[in-house]
């Protein structure tokens, strides 16, 4: 069985950005630049912050954000288009593998799955860059005052330009695994 080259760079390409999106999710978004007041260096994430950013406890909920309704709006909406997110990336690739081995048709299914995953991963990163930039009220100070990005967010943006580059090379033409079949057959020639 001959297997198309571009299939297989987009297949290792697809699961290394649903691993960095399904890694990234749980991670720190941002962190803070100087230690709380017992030295310890608190973080950012999708889910909470965190007290100690290197041991990971004292986990708080996004409800923290209580008083600033528009932030915990912010962090709820990119909590749920991660979630779409991991689940988008994780068919594409498994999509991805069908298609590699068997079913040439699954190339518009993954690309219309990529450009969606494109879309949902750039409104995660979007709006924690937004919560990055801008105040949400007086109250609510943007993060940049006080914390710099972190891992997560650094994976989101990777998997993200991995996803674009997976368009391009669904966009790419190939032929499908199984080109040979839909060849005209040849009529038998006499032995000799």
């Amino acid at each position: 069985m001959k297997y198309n080259i571009p299939v297989i760079l987009y297949v290792v390409l697809q699961f290394v950005a649903f691993f960095f999106v399904l890694v990234g999710t749980p991670l720190d978004i941002f962190r803070d630049k100087s230690p709380n007041g017992f030295g310890k260096f608190p973080c950012f994430s999708l889910w909470g912050i965190m007290l100690n950013c290197t041991l990971g406890e004292n986990m708080e909920g996004i409800d923290a954000y209580a008083g600033c309704p528009l932030r915990m709006h912010q962090f709820r909406a990119a909590e749920a288009f991660v979630i779409i997110s991991i689940v988008v990336y994780g068919a594409a690739f498994i999509l991805g593998l069908i298609l590699l081995f068997c079913c040439p048709l699954l190339r518009r299914v993954c690309l219309t799955l990529n450009i969606v995953g494109v879309v949902t991963l750039c409104v995660v990163w979007a709006l924690v860059v937004e919560m990055y930039h801008k105040d949400a009220n007086p109250r609510c100070q943007k993060f940049k005052e006080g914390a710099s990005y972190s891992s997560a967010f650094v994976l989101f943006v990777l998997a993200w330009i991995l996803d674009v580059i997976n368009i391009f090379l669904l966009l790419l033409p190939f032929a499908g695994v199984d080109a040979g079949a839909n060849r005209r057959a040849e009529p038998p020639t006499a032995k000799e």
